[in-house]
């Protein structure tokens, strides 16, 4: 073979050799990332005793569940009915368990703690009797079914003590404080009913429910330094659906907790908006700070602009 044919040869190779080798280098890179562990935490309410649990995930499965995720949100904007939106809850949790994402609690104990007090009829025709046509009902949504996907938001426990007067006592001022508070006339046809009160109650505490929660959406804080002081106003982002007492409510965009502010005293004074009490059910922590729930709330009330 004499050069020029040499020469031509190994060009051609060259060429070969530099089309494949991004390839396998990219190939190299992808599977690397692949293989890269993704921490997801899993906290649940309503089941006393369990600490929020931690699993990893490759990252393709964490591209299955955020698919997962966006699929339970698209299943949910066309659910038009509560045993809709319940079965819909009921397959989200055996798919959720099949990655480890309900951490201990079981499929069983999940759905129990979804459908459990808050969707029982007898429960649901006592509030809308209670409230009638008081202007509370306007913007909140009650004894229902909540899921969501939104930044900017914390889970706060709310322990109840057991079956005795006191606890009832306490369960009674738990619900002026989230209730009355905003609709007065509201109290007059809760003393009238005081008995079917008392049966909602042991109906709670017969299923055993001692860990309620309340999910804070949004915060505010102010800054050092200033007189007056500026004030940082950071509303939850993503969206949130309900099925309850009045029907279904969701919320999108950006939105603040409406019910009862939390104030925290650390390196700075934070304010936390409380939208939701009373939940039952899981909260996942995604990567990146958002958070994504599914459960039951005995009130959810939003608003776009902070309290």
């Amino acid at each position: 073979m004499d050069l020029k044919k040499i020469l031509a040869v190994g060009i051609i190779l060259l060429f070969i050799g530099v089309s494949i080798a991004p390839n396998i280098n990219f190939n190299s890179v992808k599977a690397s990332n692949d293989n890269e562990l993704v921490e997801f935490t899993t906290e649940a309410c309503g089941i006393p005793g369990l600490q929020p649990q931690t699993v990893k995930l490759p990252k393709q499965q964490v591209r299955e569940v955020e698919a997962l995720f966006d699929e339970i949100k698209s299943k949910l904007d066309n659910a038009k009915t509560t045993e809709e939106t319940l079965a819909i809850f009921t397959k989200a949790f055996a798919e959720l368990d099949a990655y480890g994402l309900l951490g201990n609690v079981s499929v069983k104990e999940a759905k129990r703690l979804v459908k459990g007090i808050y969707q029982d009829p007898q429960t649901m025709n006592l509030y809308k009797t209670i409230f009638g046509k008081s202007q509370i009902l306007n913007d909140s949504n009650f004894l229902c079914l909540i899921a969501g996907e939104t930044k900017e938001t914390r889970l706060y426990g709310f322990v109840e003590t057991g079956c005795s007067a006191l606890s009832y006592f306490l369960f009674g001022l738990y619900i002026f404080a989230h209730i009355i508070v905003d609709d007065p006339v509201v109290l007059i046809n809760i003393i009238l009913r005081l008995q079917s009160i008392s049966n909602f109650y042991h109906k709670i505490n017969s299923v055993r429910i001692i860990g309620t929660g309340r999910i804070a959406f949004g915060n505010s804080h102010a800054s050092g330094g200033h007189i007056p002081p500026f004030y940082y106003f950071d509303p939850a982002v993503g969206w949130i659906t309900t099925q309850g007492l009045l029907g279904k409510k969701s919320w999108n965009g950006s939105f603040f907790g409406a019910i009862i502010p939390i104030v925290t005293f650390d390196s700075q004074v934070y304010t936390y908006y409380i939208g939701a009490t009373g939940f039952l059910g899981i909260k996942i922590t995604r990567p990146g700070g958002s958070y994504f729930f599914l459960g039951s709330a005995l009130r959810v009330k939003l608003q776009p602009v902070y309290p």
